[in-house]
């Protein structure tokens, strides 16, 4: 007598992730043996015929996924499949942030059904300056400014009726950068980093002074030729109280009584740029910018290019506060 047994086949599937967002692609695994052809339904009125097939969700729900094998119904699987909310975050590029270095903060959100959105960013206004957007964008372009410590950003979503919120700790890394070192009539010392298109907070400074290099020269010296003041042409009879060269551009900066003038290389055309008494110039051809000082602290401005001297509406929109320490009478850039 022969007995033949028969193998019991095993019909089954899983899915992944296990509580899948609205929007995410849940994908549907066939770990059966057997088989030729399924019919998967996915409890929300659509189908598929391949044996590992993938869905997306767009509603919130409890749905039953049925898998049925070779139009068996006796080979009909099910598992009941939960969707959650897709929750709007807060997305970064890092979590940990160098002072005066400029971060995008923006809203991570899945919004299928184009609902009304609003939001509303709450950040630490004392430490951080805002250059685009505004409080209530989508997204929010700035830069923190201080280091050596953690601060908290918290968003306030409102999709149609539902509001969600995320909070988010930043922690603020120091930024090391070339420094403008001031020296005050009082002889108090000042530090204040130069970052690319930003100035840190000017901050008191213990240094020598014999750091501080950059002078209220009479003379200087331009592809081997020495400039001096009280001999060139234009500038006699004039009470100069400050010289500095932009070698790279051909270019003389001068301090009068009334005053920041630059002239060409051949101290021709003096043309005003600043109408305030000054203190101090420094001419800094590296970051191709010009500081000086007057009674309200301390400026800059890109550099005169201009052949004929003249100052463009542009080059003046460009000059800015650096920072308000009065009485700034000498000044250089260490790195």
């Amino acid at each position: 007598m022969t007995v033949v047994g028969c193998k019991k086949h095993t019909y089954d599937f899983t899915y992944s992730p296990n509580n899948p967002k609205i929007g995410q692609t849940v994908t549907f695994t066939n770990i059966s043996d057997a088989g030729e052809n399924w019919v998967w339904k996915f409890g929300d009125g659509n189908q598929s015929t391949l044996k590992n097939p993938t869905h997306i969700y767009s509603n919130v729900g409890t749905y039953v996924v049925e898998m049925m094998v070779d139009s068996n119904k006796s080979r009909k699987i099910q598992h009941v499949l939960e969707v959650v909310d897709s929750l709007p975050s807060i997305y970064l590029y890092s979590e940990s942030v160098p002072q005066y270095t400029l971060m995008t903060m923006k809203v991570a959100l899945y919004n299928p059904k184009k609902s009304k959105v609003s939001c509303l960013w709450e950040v630490d206004e004392s430490i951080f300056t805002l250059v685009q957007g505004d409080y209530t964008s989508d997204s929010i372009v700035g830069y923190y400014t201080d280091y050596g410590r953690t601060t908290d950003v918290t968003l306030t979503v409102t999709v149609g009726s539902k509001t969600t919120v995320d909070e988010r700790t930043i922690t603020l890394t120091d930024n090391p950068a070339p420094s403008l070192l001031m020296l005050t009539l009082t002889g108090d010392m000042w530090r204040q980093r130069i970052y690319e298109g930003m100035y840190e907070y000017a901050k008191h400074h213990r240094g020598a002074e014999q750091l501080i290099e950059a002078a209220n020269d009479s003379t200087a010296e331009l592809n081997g030729v020495i400039y001096d003041i009280h001999n060139m042409p234009v500038l006699q009879d004039k009470n100069v109280l400050a010289l500095q060269v932009d070698a790279i551009n051909r270019k003389l900066y001068v301090i009068l009584d009334d005053g920041l003038y630059v002239a060409n290389a051949n101290g021709e055309a003096l043309t005003q740029i600043w109408d305030e008494p000054c203190g101090t110039l420094l001419v800094d051809a590296e970051r191709n910018s010009l500081f000086w000082s007057d009674l309200d602290g301390v400026w800059a401005m890109q550099l005169v290019t201009h052949p004929q001297n003249i100052i463009s509406e542009t080059q003046l929109s460009r000059i800015q506060s650096v920072n308000t320490v009065p009485a700034v009478c000498r000044m250089t850039i260490i790195d």
